[in-house]
């Protein structure tokens, strides 16, 4: 089942949501050349050391070497010599959180950290799908594509609030009534919960993905158990969220004794063109502040968890509570079962598998914006390369985004959207310099990225 057959229907919704005319030619804006950067362009080529880059009218209308990209005439050009340009940043799981205002300083958070596109997969009611809809084109906010209210079993994981259909038939008109709200992707999860019979069933599942792909959406699925992962896969799936090393319900935060994806489920993947988007911040930031104290020195990350987390930032700054997770007889357990999370990514990667990124920033330990460089760093330490980690948070989940395979950004071509980091230092001599940011531009504008941190 290939995913470019399933989406003929849906697309014209899917632009409109997504996209922006360009100007008439004779009201186009002059050209601004971007001069003397290093180019990570993220298609997968070398970089460019000294590179030039065009944008006119929201986009890239030219990006290479010097020698061979000429500055047009009469362009502005801004040297950014001994800096380093790379994508925006694509994050495949986001819940975005509350109302409008608040929505408004998550996208500013995301934007001061150079996330320019985002999905959100799940927790979007009805008002909340027509605001991020709306928001489409805006150079002020990150693209977004949402999943609308995401699906359960009665009793199940997550259950309460969300779409919990106990018949194949109640989740067909589940699944309608969200499409026709205008979302982008229909999310269900698969996990364990303590009482058993409460996942999920297959039949269901499948139902789900049927009528999703039916009605021009793409099914995605929240997994950390292989044999749902296969089940999926047959029932037409391709897009995952997490991983099949058990990291949610009964059981979780132990070493499990066989956690490495069978050569099987790998084929799986690689035969039906399955996408993971892992997302490790969410497991390793249930400890990760208690024993790194001093990341919160940084006023910029402080900020961002200022701007929805303020609770979990309080829950961090307290020494005795830092000192309970680090002292607690489970927490070398707790590192070795991340590893084997660390272990996924990097056995997934080597095989060929895509592996897109996404944080599930919006919850209580994981901030807007600053959580994607975090997850880069963490792909590093699974074994990637920086260049890797700055694909998969680039490209790799763009090409994911409807209309699957076409999408205009992600990378730094010659007609693609001009979405784009300025770093001060090199990311691929340190993944963490992608934090050392000078500038962001958004459609081709410049982000406002003054007075995020408060005055004192």
């Amino acid at each position: 089942m290939k995913r470019l057959d399933l989406l003929a229907t849906g697309l014209a919704l899917i632009l409109a949501a997504c996209g922006q005319p360009a100007a008439p030619e004779d009201e186009a804006p002059g050209a601004l050349a971007l001069v003397g950067a290093q180019l990570i362009d993220a298609t997968g080529g070398p970089p460019v050391t000294d590179s030039v880059v065009v944008v006119r009218n929201g986009r890239i209308e030219s990006a290479g070497a010097r020698d061979a990209t000429p500055v047009p005439e009469g362009a502005e050009t801004v040297d950014l010599s001994g800096k380093t340009i790379i994508p925006g940043l694509v994050n495949l799981h986001v819940h975005y959180r509350e109302g409008p205002e608040e929505i408004e300083r998550q996208f500013r958070t995301q934007l001061h950290y150079g996330v320019t596109t985002a999905r959100s997969t799940g927790s979007d009611t009805p008002d909340r799908v027509a605001y991020l809809l709306g928001a489409a084109g805006r150079a002020d906010a990150p693209r977004t594509y949402t999943a609308g209210m995401g699906f359960s079993y009665p009793g199940g994981f997550n259950a309460a609030g969300r779409n919990a259909p106990a018949t194949e038939e109640e989740a067909r008109a589940l699944v309608r009534d969200q499409i026709a709200l205008g979302v982008h992707f229909i999310k269900m999860w698969v996990n364990e919960v303590a009482e058993p019979g409460l996942k999920i069933p297959p039949e269901i599942r499948a139902a789900i993905i049927d009528e999703a792909v039916a009605n021009g959406a793409i099914p995605i699925a929240h997994i950390d158990d292989e044999a749902d992962g296969r089940q999926l896969v047959e029932a037409g799936l391709w897009d995952f969220l997490h991983s099949t090393v058990l990291t949610f319900g009964p059981g979780a935060g132990v070493p499990m004794d066989d956690p490495e994806p069978s050569a099987e489920f790998i084929r799986m993947c690689l035969d039906n063109d399955v996408y993971f988007t892992p997302t490790l911040s969410i497991v390793q930031n249930r400890w990760h502040f208690a024993e790194h104290p001093e990341l919160l020195d940084d006023p910029e990350l402080r900020a961002a968890f200022e701007m929805f987390n303020p609770d979990a930032l309080a829950g961090w700054d307290d020494a005795e509570r830092r000192a309970g997770v680090v002292d607690d007889p489970g927490f070398e357990d707790r590192k070795a079962a991340f590893r084997q999370l660390l272990d996924f990514v990097k056995t997934m990667h080597d095989a060929g598998v895509a592996v897109a990124m996404g944080n599930d920033a919006g919850t209580p330990n994981v901030p807007f914006g600053w959580g994607m460089h975090h997850e880069m760093e963490m792909y590093v330490e699974a074994g990637l390369t920086p260049m890797d980690a700055i694909v998969a948070a680039t490209a790799t989940g763009a090409a994911q985004m409807p209309p699957v395979g076409e999408a205009d950004f992600g990378t730094l071509e010659a007609g693609k959207v001009a979405d784009l980091i300025v770093l001060n230092a090199d990311p691929l001599a340190d993944i963490r310099n992608t934090l050392e940011i000078d500038r962001v531009m958004r459609l081709g504008e410049w982000v406002d990225r003054s007075g995020f941190v408060p005055a004192e």
